[in-house]
């Protein structure tokens, strides 16, 4: 591993650790206490109270409310400075002019972190809550938000209708409405939640942070992130390729097609909407990620089977076509009293086993396809009709090892999940959806099996002069702006790119663009085609970007060493100076012609910056 590749997992670990530390304050907490709770049921702090208790926390549970004694039998204190303890957690749902003074007695009372559920705070009120936490080392989920829970531990200081049930994905959202009804969705598939936060306004905690706690808490093994926007860009595109090499990340999103693939780079699975998600949480949450793309398709309905193999065909997916020993096999099956179609030549795609199959010889189409080392996961179709066997039963006793989704054409439910001989079995109403949950599983697939490539050390960096040289143009110019001629040259050469004429070879350009999801991009554009990758660039990276655009125009970019060198070089400038908002290469060949960058002031380091007690 390269020394660059060292500092960046060691960055990372510790990191990791930090947030870890921070958070189980949040999310592990020993005691709670809730500020705003009423007598009444009905309000939102009266809920998060009662469900605190219906959730069975074990942990210390006070109550702060100075105009009653006692609420739901408990003692209620007339302030946050009459704990008998400094509480882990602080659930605050006062009105808005009172929450900054709530949140500095819970500094003062040393509370270690602060779920705000209270909304209408202006900007100032935010920046002013942000100092306050953040000077007395407190972390802060929310303003604006619906709470937190983690049903292992009984904790449920939301208030939804519904208790969430534990289980192994974790939920972030910032909306909480939606959150709640994701939770339900899940609960009720047996899938259930490990840990769920609402972070709404995200002034402190993000996506980014409840990342990393997934990756270190033992417990969850899919995450879901149905957010607006990711915190840190720059952060959020590391962490997630990092964190989706171990576990799937979903996350909704329907936009356009460069963003999708930069999603797809960054090993998150996106999805179109609230059903896809849960559609394609069922399947990863009980069945392995497909090794392929290869599908085989049984159905005992044969227009369905055709459905579901031109939806896969429109998603990428590979529709087996049933051959030697599994074809002659599959063909034995078509004498008895109960036949496979003696119509189908089953060499065609979908196996239609007829209408009247028997539930054995559906069964035995399963587990003949299963042994198949062409097929990587199977669609099994039915429609159970009073002339067939029971087909559910089929797939449930049916031993298949690979990924398994079945389509019941008459169940209410567009997804639930079935008991399985080997793990639970995702069942849809209807092929596409079906077909739509593999083709994400299986992309998610191939992206975990891509090399990674290396942060290579690239010889003649001088990354200290260029901090410098950046330092002292905005000094001189601290609202920011287009460097000069010489002064861009002067900041390339620190990383060993200089200016020529141009050589033999496609025109092109390299920029650097800063995307308010993933951070800065690389981007490449050669003879009207371009493409991004998200920073920093592997030699992995840099040459599928070549490919990309190569593969893309009538042209190949021209020799693809010298130019995956330079786009490393490129990469590792704009890693090092975050200032760099916008920087732009004329190509000729792979030879700079001019160069343009521009600088602007980073967001500086917090002055209020957590302090763990």
């Amino acid at each position: 591993m390269s020394t660059a590749a060292l500092d960046l997992a060691a960055g990372a670990e510790r990191e990791g650790q930090a947030e870890n530390a921070s958070l189980r304050r949040v999310l592990a907490p020993e005691s709670v206490v809730v500020i705003g709770a009423s007598r009444r049921k009905g309000s939102a702090g009266r809920a998060i109270l009662d469900n605190i208790a219906a959730g069975g926390y074990p942990g210390r549970v006070y109550v702060v409310n100075p105009r009653a004694r006692q609420i739901r039998g408990e003692r209620c204190l007339t302030s946050v400075l009459d704990l008998p303890e400094p509480a882990d957690l602080a659930v605050i749902a006062v009105p808005a002019a009172a929450v900054l003074d709530v949140a500095e007695q819970c500094g003062q009372r040393g509370v270690r972190s602060l779920v705000v559920i209270t909304s209408g705070l202006d900007v100032a009120a935010c920046a002013d809550l942000l100092a306050v936490c953040r000077r007395h080392g407190m972390r802060l989920v929310g303003p604006n938000c619906f709470g937190v829970a983690v049903p292992g531990i009984g904790l449920d200081a939301t208030f939804a209708a519904s208790r969430p049930q534990p289980g192994a994905v974790g939920l972030v959202m910032q909306s909480g409405g939606l959150g709640f009804a994701v939770m339900d969705q899940l609960s009720r598939l047996g899938v259930g939640i490990s840990s769920f936060a609402s972070v709404g306004d995200k002034l402190d905690v993000s996506g980014n942070d409840l990342l990393m706690w997934w990756e270190h808490d033992g417990v969850t093994k899919i995450a879901v992130l149905y957010i607006e926007s990711f915190g840190n860009p720059r952060k959020f595109a590391r962490i997630a390729r990092r964190i989706g090499a171990a576990m799937p990340v979903l996350t909704v999103y329907a936009g356009p097609a460069d963003r999708q693939a930069l999603f797809e780079q960054a090993g998150v699975i996106t999805t179109g909407g609230f059903g896809d998600l849960i559609e394609a949480t069922a399947l990863l949450a009980t069945q392995p990620v497909p090794a392929g793309r290869t599908v085989a398709i049984v159905s005992n309905v044969g227009g369905a089977g055709r459905l579901a193999a031109d939806a896969c065909t429109d998603r990428g997916l590979t529709v087996y076509r049933p051959r030697g020993l599994t074809r002659r096999r599959l063909r034995a099956l078509t004498r008895g009293p109960n036949p496979v179609n003696p119509l189908n030549p089953v060499n065609l795609g979908p196996v239609d086993t007829g209408t009247t199959v028997s539930e054995q010889n559906y069964r035995r189409c399963l587990e003949l396809l299963a042994a198949d080392d062409d097929v990587d996961a199977i669609i099994a179709v039915v429609l159970p009709t009073g002339a067939t066997g029971d087909l559910v039963s089929a797939i449930v006793h049916a031993d298949v090892r690979i990924p398994l989704a079945a389509v019941v054409l008459n169940q209410p439910e567009s997804v639930r999940l079935l008991p399985g001989r080997q793990s639970r079995i995702p069942a849809y109403s209807c092929p596409e959806a079906a077909v739509g949950a593999l083709a994400r599983a299986a992309g998610y697939g191939a992206w975990r099996t891509q090399p990674r490539g290396q942060l290579p050390d690239l010889p003649d960096i001088d990354a200290q002069q260029a901090r410098t040289l950046a330092r002292e143009f905005l000094r001189q110019a601290p609202a920011g702006g287009w460097l000069a001629a010489g002064a861009a040259a002067d900041i390339l050469r620190c990383y060993g790119i200089t200016l020529g004429d141009a050589a033999a070879g496609i025109a092109g350009i390299a920029r650097v663009t800063v995307d308010h999801v993933f951070g800065p991009l690389v981007v490449l554009g050669i003879g009207g085609v371009s493409c991004a990758r998200l920073m920093p660039l592997t030699d992995a990276d840099a040459d599928q970007l070549i490919q990309s655009v190569a593969l893309g125009g009538t042209h190949p970019p021209g020799p693809p060493l010298g130019l995956r060198d330079l786009l490393l070089r490129v990469s590792r400038l704009a890693d090092d100076l975050p200032e760099v908002t916008d920087l732009g290469l004329d190509l000729g060949g792979t030879v700079v012609t001019n160069a343009r960058i521009k600088l602007e002031h980073c967001e500086p380091q917090d002055p209020f910056l957590r302090k763990l007690r």
